[in-house]
């Protein structure tokens, strides 16, 4: 919430959120994962259009936290491929606009076979 607010206002950076899968070209995935909800964040992911890219938020995403339990998933790079983690519980604003600069410098550096330079 405060990343979005005005003081790291995310909007001057250009990240828009939209609530479709369609519109979207990245994902947070953020908080505590359980197996059952992952096939719905894959099938998320999969209606996603191409190039599409993946933000892990936080420990509960990045390793499942301190719940080692037999319904919860121990990292989302288990089911979904991760581009950038961001550590913390919670993470702080600035670690978020942080992982958010890696994650536009590694699509300035991506090619693609209908780029532009080879």
């Amino acid at each position: 919430m405060a990343v979005y607010a005005s003081h790291n206002d995310l909007d001057r950076m250009g990240i828009i959120p939209r609530g479709s899968p369609r519109q979207s070209d990245f994902m947070f995935v953020a908080g505590t994962v359980t197996k059952k909800m992952s096939e719905v964040v894959r099938r998320v992911y999969d209606q996603m259009p191409e190039p599409r890219y993946v933000i892990s938020v936080g420990s509960c995403a990045n390793s499942g936290g301190i719940f080692n339990t037999y319904s919860t998933v121990q990292g989302c790079d288990s089911f979904l491929p991760v581009d950038v983690y961001i550590p913390g519980c919670p993470p702080r604003p600035e670690a978020f606009i942080d992982g958010i600069i890696k994650l536009q410098e590694k699509i300035k550096h991506e090619q693609f076979r209908w780029s532009r330079w080879r």
